[in-house]
């Protein structure tokens, strides 16, 4: 695979455009992505800042502050932030404030002249809630950055008003096909955050592996995320062998998350304002959890081989399937906080199985229907209502939607516009992920010199025009947000994910949090530029920038 860093001096050569005058510093509204609801700089004398800011809150405000610029002198790109207890030296000034932007992810900066010559600036950050002064610091790091030179920084006063377009704004990562290690998470959160991307959905378990540790049912784990190594090449699913017992000594290639791990991983994301969503995909793609508990087959399966001939869908007549998925979402509750969303997939299900199933068919006798729908909508009620109690979210692909379960379960819209309306009419939540625009593990372009894809393409410009579908005015709020899709049969390491991932989620985050012309791409792509520079920064891969239209 040819995998390539973004070049810097190809990075400053494109946004060369961007730089009216060098020694006058590049303006905010040049370099901020997303780009901000509302941003102007002055024409004036640009404003020095010291390298090594001095930052001031209130006592009220001090631990939430001291917080963030931990985070920030770890994410390495502005670094020597420290809290002062006096004002009038501060180069920053921090308040969380009720009177502030009402949006709770909003915020405001200025850039100010202080001091008797007005060479030195001075920046106001204010905001609603941490998350909004959050923002804002990622906003003055790409500023900043942007403006650097060796004894300080130089830019025009600008002010910034700014807030979201959509709640969620999202990137899923399957570690189903192939696993990635805490560390690797933890540098895509922090590679999502910079630019205000806020979920991380991470698809836990399919047919290839389950990567979650559920202490009740050891098996998932112990069986289910250990296989055979293959032979690399084209991916093929009925290849795979799962490990044939506990310890297998041939099945060594996967892994999986403890508890204590995936807790790790969350406090991490809720430190940078991103949630971590789990999906456990049910019933369809379950071949993992049966290959581990028998007891989740349909009667009269030959599961070995019809489980990878797309008959990998669990037996919803059998008691123990329900007590499976009860007991998991219950585990999935001590990890997670109340008010996370938990994924209950319901895609691609195949319902062969059922048919010749005698649990399946008492069961479907018990609901007094005769359309095996049936079964997977009351298996969906109560598996969502399962994840409800205790204040949890329940989301499904958008085959979920149809089964017409519950109008209060999220839709998660993969298949296109068309089917994100539809939920949204019905009266569901929706975030919009479709594979016309917004699956990453396509092709980013034509040429051959493209690493292997799974298929499609999506080239960078492509994702930047997406617009969301039409609905009447009355349906809009129902559309939470936007997300891209990252399956992994292709992807075998976490660089192979960020090139795929990266600069098209540039875009995916400016359409997610900003309301600017999806036609505007040259602006965009002298923004993309430098942004690509803080990637470089966390040691992210990238695809350049400068072959993205071939």
């Amino acid at each position: 695979m040819r995998l390539l860093f973004g070049l810097a001096g190809t990075a400053l050569m494109l946004a060369g455009a961007a730089w009216a005058n060098p020694e006058q510093g590049t303006p905010a509204e040049r370099v901020l992505l997303p780009v901000p609801s509302v941003c102007s700089s002055a024409a004036d004398t640009p404003v020095r800042l010291p390298l090594r800011l001095r930052v001031y809150a209130s006592e009220r405000d001090a631990a939430v502050v001291a917080e963030q610029l931990d985070v920030l002198n770890t994410q390495g790109i502005l670094t020597g932030l420290a809290l002062t207890s006096h004002s009038e030296d501060a180069d920053v000034l921090c308040t969380l404030t009720a009177a502030g932007p009402g949006e709770q992810e909003g915020y405001e900066i200025r850039l100010e002249r202080a001091g008797e010559t007005g060479e030195r600036g001075v920046l106001r950050l204010e905001a609603a809630s941490p998350s909004g002064l959050f923002y804002a610091w990622q906003s003055v790091v790409q500023a900043l950055n942007a403006n650097r030179g060796e004894d300080g920084f130089r830019l025009p006063c600008f002010t910034v008003s700014d807030r979201p377009l959509y709640a969620w704004r999202g990137v899923m990562l399957d570690v189903s096909r192939h696993f990635f290690t805490v560390v690797e998470l933890k540098r895509m959160i922090d590679a999502m955050s910079l630019f205000k991307l806020n979920r991380l959905h991470l698809h836990l378990t399919d047919g290839p592996g389950w990567r979650l540790e559920i202490k009740k049912y050891p098996l998932l784990t112990a069986m289910g995320a250990w296989r055979v190594p293959t032979i690399k090449g084209e991916w093929n699913w009925r290849e795979i062998e799962l490990a044939a017992g506990e310890r297998d000594p041939k099945a060594t290639y996967g892994g999986f998350y403890t508890q204590e791990q995936m807790r790790e991983i969350v406090a991490y994301a809720q430190s940078r304002q991103v949630t971590v969503v789990p999906e456990i995909d049910l019933p369809g793609h379950a071949y993992a959890a049966m290959h581990a508990y028998a007891d989740l087959i349909c009667d009269g399966v030959d599961f070995p081989v019809e489980g990878k001939r797309g008959n990998d869908t669990l037996c919803l007549g059998r008691p123990e399937t329900m007590r499976f998925v009860q007991d998991v979402v219950e585990e999935l509750k001590t990890i997670f906080p109340p008010g996370t969303p938990i994924h209950l997939g319901h895609d691609e299900v195949a319902m062969n199985t059922w048919k010749k199933c005698r649990y399946c068919r008492r069961k479907l006798e018990e609901l007094n229907e005769d359309d095996d729908k049936a079964l997977q909508r009351d298996f969906l009620r109560r598996a969502a209502a399962c994840v409800r109690e205790g204040g949890y979210e329940a989301i499904v692909w958008d085959e979920g939607a149809e089964l017409d379960a519950s109008p209060s379960l999220s839709v998660m819209a993969w298949r296109g516009n068309e089917q994100a309306a539809a939920s949204a009419i019905k009266g569901h939540p929706v975030i919009l992920s479709p594979c016309s625009h917004l699956y990453f593990d396509y092709y980013q372009s034509a040429s051959p010199k493209e690493p292997k894809a799974v298929g499609g393409l999506i080239p960078l410009k492509q994702v930047y025009g997406y617009r969301p579908p039409e609905l009447p005015p009355e349906k809009r709020g129902q559309v939470r947000g936007i997300q891209a899709n990252i399956w992994t049969e292709y992807l075998g390491d976490i660089e192979s994910v960020e090139y795929m991932m990266w600069p098209r989620a540039l875009a995916l985050a400016e359409r997610a949090w900003s309301e600017g012309d999806p036609a505007d791409y040259s602006s965009f792509l002298a923004r993309a530029s430098l942004a690509l520079r803080l990637l470089e920064k966390l040691a992210v891969r990238y695809r350049p920038l400068e072959e993205q239209e071939e």
